[in-house]
C-alpha cells in the first residue's frame, strides 16, 4: 500500500521504490486532491453556478405569479345548535360529524353548479384569465385528432354559456378546500394571477357555499314545518274523535271512572296485578334462597353464602367455638399425639359442636321452607282472585272497548305533545338554522405570491448550480488522462517523481541547445535548480551512488526527452564532471540537428567507419561533448543491439564521469529497450497534462524486462502556475525524490 508520508532522511539511508507487478498501484481518496480539483476548475464551477443562478432568474421572470386567498368557514358550531331532535332534519353535523360528512361539504365547494354560480356571479365568462387558450387553430386541432369543443354556430347566447362552462371549469382547478384537522372548520383557497382576484374568488365561494347551505336549511325547515302541522291537525282531529267515542260509549252503557282510572272492575284488577307481581317475586326471591340452603345442606357450597345462616346467632356462637376446638386440637396433637386422651376429647367436643351447627342450619332451612311455601300460597291466591276479575271483565263488550279506545287516545296524545313540541321549538328557533356555519376568517388581500417561491428557487439555482459545476470538475478530471502532479505519477504507475522540469516561456530560446544556453545565463534560477535537482535525484535513485550511464526515453515523440537529455548533460558537466551527450535516437536526430547534423557520428563507429575521437564534439557553451547519430542506416536496431554498441558504451564509462543517451520514444520502437540493459538506470520522461496514462503504462509494459533499472519520472514542460493549482509549489526543494523517502509496502 502507498504511504504518502514524506520523513527527511540522511545520506545514508536507501531510497528503494517497489512497482506493481502490473505496473499500476490503485489509486485513493485523498480530500486533499478532492479540494484541488474544485479549487483547479473554480471558474467551471463558479460560472456554471452563476448560469443556472441567473437561468433560475430569467425563468421567475417568464412563469407567471400566483396569489393564494383563503377563507376559513366554521361549518358546525355546538354553543349555538338546538335539540337533536330538530336539527337531524336539517343538518348531517348531528349525528355525523366525521371525515366523512367534512370530506361531502369539501366536495360541495368544488362541485360544478358552485363553480358556475360563482363564474356567473363575477363575470368570469369575459375574464382572459378564465378562458381556455388554444395552443393550435381549429383546422390543426382537427387534423391531428384533437377536441375542438363544440361549435356555436353563431349563437351568441350558445357562445356564452361556452365560455361561462369554461370559466367553471378553470375556476375548479384553481379552488382548494381541506379540513383543519380536530375541528369543524373548513379552509376554502383559490388562486388567481391577481390579488384582488383571488380575494374575491375566495369571497364569492365562501359567500355562495354558505348561501346555499342556508338555503337548503330553510327548504328543510319549510317541508319539516308543514309536515308537522298537517300530522298535528290529523292527531288532534283523530283524538277528537276518539274521545266522543268514549263518551258515547260511558252514556250508553252506564260506565264510570274511580278517581279517573276506569270503573271498579278495572281498579280492582290494577291492584290484583301489582299486588300479584309483588307476590310472584317474592316467591321467586324466597325459592332461590332456599335452593342455596339446600346446596349447602347437601354439602355443595359455604355456610356463608347463605344469608339467613349466617345472620343466626346460635350457628355464629357455635362456629367460633367449633374454630377454637380445633385450634385447641391442633395445638395438642402437636404436643402430645393423635392418640393422646386430651386431644380425643377435644376432638369429640367437637364433633358434638359441628353437629349442633348442622341441627341449626336445618332449622334455619326449615324456616325457609315454611316461607317459601306461604309465599306460594299467596300468590296462588291471588292468581284465583285475579282470573274471578279478568273473567268477569272478559263478559263486557263494552268494558273492552272502552279500554280499547281509552288506550289509543293515550298513546294518540302522547303523540301529538311529542309533535307539538317540535313544531313549536321550530317555529322559535327557526331563525337562527343559518347561524351555525359562518365565516371566522376573511379573505384577505395576498401581499406576496405564493407561487413561484423566489428564495426557493433561487436557492435550488444555486446549490444545484454548484453541484452541477463540481461533477463537471470532476468529470473534466477525470477524463483528463494526462499526467499533472506528483502523486498521480507515483500512485498510478508506482515509481517515483525524480524532477520537473519547468515550461519556459515566449522571447525564451528554443530547442535543446537554447534551453541549455538558458540554464547556463540563470543557474539560480527556477529552471536551473530544477534541472539540477533532477539530476542529483539520480543518485538517490541508484541506492546513493551516482549512476555513470542514463537512459533517456518517452513514451511518444514530442515529449521533451531530447532537451531534457541535453540539460542533464549540462548540468553535469557544468557540475566539473566530464560529460558526453550521445544522440541514440537515429530516426528523428533531434540532438544532431541542433548541433548541425554532423556528417558522421555514432552509426560511423559502430559501422567501423570512424574511431570514437574522430565523432566527438565538444561544446565549449556548455562543456558537454556530443556525439550526432551520424549517417543514416535502414539497421537502427541492429546498430543499437550490437555488441559494438555495448562496447562503445565500455569505453565511454573509462573516459567519461556521466553519460546520457538519448534514446527514441518506446512506444514507435523498441530501440530504447535494446540499449536499456547497457546502462545504470533509465529515465522516463513524461509531458505534463499532455501524454495520455495509458501510454506510459504501454511503454513502462515495453520496459518491463530492464523494470529494475528504471530511475524514475520526469514531468516535462511543467506550467508552474497551473502546477501550483494541484497543490505544489515551484521552488525550492520542488524536485520530487530528492531529500525525502517515499515508502512503498
Amino acid at each position: 500500500m502507498l504511504s504518502n508520508d514524506l520523513e527527511p532522511v540522511h545520506n545514508s539511508e536507501i531510497i528503494h521504490y517497489e512497482p506493481p507487478a502490473d505496473g499500476r498501484s490503485a489509486p485513493f481518496l485523498d480530500m486533499r486532491q478532492i479540494l484541488n480539483v474544485l479549487l483547479l476548475r473554480r471558474k467551471l464551477i463558479i460560472i456554471t453556478t452563476a448560469v443556472c443562478f441567473f437561468t433560475t432568474a430569467a425563468l421567475l421572470h417568464i412563469v407567471p405569479w400566483v396569489y393564494k386567498s383563503t377563507v376559513e368557514l366554521l361549518i358546525f358550531d355546538p354553543d349555538q345548535q338546538v335539540s337533536q331532535d330538530v336539527q337531524k332534519t336539517t343538518s348531517p353535523f348531528v349525528e355525523n360529524r366525521d371525515a366523512v360528512a367534512m370530506n361531502t361539504e369539501i366536495a360541495v365547494i368544488r362541485s360544478r353548479s358552485l363553480a358556475l354560480r360563482v363564474a356567473a356571479k363575477l363575470g368570469l365568462e369575459n375574464d382572459a384569465e378564465f378562458q381556455a387558450k388554444s395552443f393550435a387553430p381549429t383546422w390543426l386541432r382537427r387534423l391531428l385528432g384533437l377536441s375542438v369543443g363544440p361549435e356555436t354556430n353563431g349563437d351568441a347566447k350558445q357562445a356564452e354559456a361556452l365560455h361561462l362552462d369554461r370559466a367553471a371549469e378553470i375556476l375548479q382547478k384553481k379552488l382548494e378546500a381541506e379540513s383543519v384537522p380536530f375541528s369543524y372548520i373548513l379552509r376554502i383557497s383559490a388562486s388567481s394571477g391577481s390579488a384582488g382576484m383571488a380575494q374575491r374568488l375566495a369571497t364569492a365561494v365562501a359567500d355562495d357555499y354558505l348561501s346555499g347551505q342556508r338555503e337548503a336549511r330553510e327548504e328543510a325547515l319549510q317541508r319539516v314545518v308543514v309536515w308537522l302541522r298537517s300530522r298535528l291537525e290529523d292527531l288532534q282531529g283523530r283524538i277528537q274523535a276518539e274521545e266522543t267515542s268514549i263518551a258515547e260509549l260511558k252514556t250508553t252503557n252506564g260506565l264510570t271512572d274511580i278517581a279517573g282510572k276506569g270503573n271498579l272492575t278495572e281498579q280492582q284488577i290494577n291492584d290484583l296485578s301489582a299486588q300479584l307481581m309483588r307476590a310472584q317475586d317474592d316467591v321467586a326471591e324466597k325459592r332461590a334462597h332456599l335452593d342455596q340452603a339446600n346446596r349447602v345442606l347437601e354439602g355443595k357450597g359455604d355456610l356463608q353464602e347463605v344469608p339467613e345462616i349466617v345472620a343466626s346467632n346460635a350457628i355464629g356462637q357455635l362456629r367460633l367455638q367449633a374454630s377454637q376446638l380445633s385450634s385447641q386440637a391442633a395445638r395438642l396433637r402437636s404436643d402430645l399425639g393423635p392418640n393422646h386422651e386430651a386431644v380425643i376429647a377435644v376432638q369429640n367436643q367437637l364433633s358434638a359442636v359441628n353437629k349442633a351447627i348442622s341441627d341449626e342450619s336445618t332449622r334455619v332451612v326449615g324456616d325457609l321452607k315454611n316461607a317459601y311455601d306461604s309465599a306460594l300460597q299467596r300468590e296462588q291466591s291471588l292468581e284465583a282472585s285475579l282470573q274471578k276479575l279478568s273473567d268477569k271483565r272478559q263478559n263486557s263488550t263494552a268494558s273492552l272497548k272502552l279500554q280499547e279506545l281509552e288506550r289509543l287516545v293515550d298513546s294518540d296524545r302522547k303523540i301529538y305533545g311529542g309533535y307539538l313540541s317540535q313544531f313549536n321549538e321550530l317555529s322559535k328557533s327557526g331563525n337562527l338554522q343559518g347561524e351555525s356555519a359562518r365565516i371566522i376568517s376573511a379573505a384577505s388581500l395576498p401581499i406576496e405570491p405564493s407561487s413561484p417561491r423566489s428564495i426557493i428557487y433561487y436557492a435550488v439555482g444555486a446549490i444545484g448550480g454548484l453541484g452541477l459545476g463540481a461533477f463537471l470538475a470532476f468529470l473534466l478530471e477525470y477524463l483528463d488522462r494526462g499526467i499533472r502532479s506528483g502523486s498521480q505519477v507515483e500512485q498510478t504507475f508506482g515509481y517515483p517523481l525524480l524532477g520537473i522540469i519547468p515550461l519556459q516561456g515566449t522571447g525564451t530560446p528554443v530547442g535543446p541547445t537554447g534551453l541549455a544556453q538558458t540554464m547556463i545565463e540563470s543557474p539560480l534560477s527556477k529552471f536551473g535548480e530544477a534541472v539540477r535537482n533532477t539530476r542529483l535525484s539520480l543518485t538517490f535513485a541508484n541506492h546513493g551512488e551516482s549512476p555513470k550511464v542514463i537512459l533517456v526515453t518517452s513514451s511518444v515523440p514530442g515529449e521533451g526527452k531530447s532537451a531534457s537529455a541535453m540539460l542533464l548533460a549540462t548540468s553535469s558537466a557544468r557540475s566539473g564532471q566530464r560529460t558526453v551527450l550521445v544522440d541514440c535516437d537515429l530516426r528523428h536526430p533531434s540532438l544532431s540537428e541542433a548541433f548541425g547534423m554532423p556528417k558522421r557520428g555514432l552509426t560511423d563507429v559502430l559501422a567501423g567507419t570512424a574511431g570514437l575521437d574522430e565523432v566527438v564534439i565538444h561544446d565549449r557553451a556548455t562543456g558537454v561533448d556530443f556525439i550526432s547519430v551520424g549517417t543514416d542506416t535502414q539497421d537502427a536496431t541492429d546498430f543499437l543491439a550490437s555488441e559494438r554498441m555495448r562496447n562503445l558504451v565500455v569505453k565511454l564509462r573509462e573516459r567519461y564521469d556521466y553519460i546520457a543517451l538519448d534514446a527514441a520514444p518506446l512506444l514507435p520502437v523498441i530501440d530504447a529497450l535494446t540499449l536499456a540493459s547497457m546502462v545504470d538506470k533509465v529515465l522516463m520522461v513524461v509531458e505534463w497534462g499532455r501524454t495520455p496514462r495509458d501510454a506510459v503504462f504501454e511503454a513502462l509494459s515495453v520496459l518491463r524486462p530492464e523494470s529494475h533499472r528504471i530511475a524514475g519520472v520526469v514531468l516535462n514542460k511543467v506550467d508552474p502556475k497551473h502546477m501550483s493549482r494541484y497543490g505544489y509549489n515551484y521552488g525550492y526543494g520542488y524536485s520530487y525524490g530528492f531529500g525525502y523517502r517515499h515508502s512503498y509496502g
